[in-house]
């Protein structure tokens, strides 16, 4: 009886200095995340969409600059769309819309990372913190919040000094209304960073699979973006 009482009181000692541990990156993961503010780099940003179903193109390309040190209404400049310069069309829809969408940078982390979490880890050892519920602005789609309707997972590098989120996914938990006019069925996304040498993380890919119905019309949209030409420009 007494040995079983001290298997239990390791074991219980163990999972109290587990939890411990996961606190503590937890709360050095937030700490960082606060110091960085979104506007230390400009890059470039590549937008593939592939849509099925609905009406509009099917498929689409477009290129996009994003420089922080300009104003809010000019920071994001269309360079291409399929290959081609913009029309004069594209060129004033985007400059009208961008400036809206949020940018997709590691200082919005800040918003949900220190929320309540389980922990635990993946196959390659790296720590999985799973938020069961996120706070408002946490996951926002064509600037509506689907944070209420929504989970999320982050995966911590934990392999060099400073840890850092190196990938974030969230998952829609049903299906959620948009402006009236739509619904969503399923929303799948996943954002990759990695740890610049100044140890600010930037995001480097995006991808996202989105199903479910607009005007009466059911369709499907993929989406993958990737971030190239990081140039450090804040401080």
């Amino acid at each position: 009886m007494y040995k079983s009482i001290a298997v239990w009181l390791v074991l219980g000692v163990l999972g109290l200095a587990a939890a411990g541990a996961a606190e503590g990156l937890q709360e050095r993961v937030l700490a960082h995340a606060r110091t960085i503010t979104g506007g230390e780099y400009a890059f470039t940003r590549t937008v593939r969409t592939e849509q099925s179903g609905g009406e509009g193109p099917k498929e689409r390309v477009m290129v996009e600059r994003f420089d922080p040190t300009k104003g809010a209404a000019s920071r994001w400049t269309l360079l291409t769309v399929d290959g081609r310069a913009p029309t004069a069309e594209e060129a004033k829809a985007h400059a009208k819309e961008a400036p809206k969408r949020p940018v997709a940078g590691y200082a919005r982390l800040a918003n949900y990372i220190g929320a309540p979490a389980t922990a635990s880890a993946d196959a390659k050892g790296r720590t999985v913190f799973r938020f069961a519920s996120l706070p408002k602005n946490s996951v926002l789609l064509n600037n509506v919040d689907l944070s209420a309707n929504s989970t999320c997972e982050a995966v911590v590098d934990q392999s060099g000094a400073q840890p850092f989120v190196q990938q974030v996914r969230s998952r829609l938990t049903k299906p959620t209304r948009l402006k009236l006019v739509a619904k969503i069925e399923n929303l799948e996304a996943a954002t990759t960073y990695r740890l610049m040498p100044d140890g600010v993380p930037v995001p480097v890919e995006q991808t996202s699979e989105m199903s479910g119905s607009m005007m009466g019309k059911e369709g499907r949209i993929r989406t993958r973006i990737s971030y190239s030409d990081h140039r450090r420009v804040g401080r």
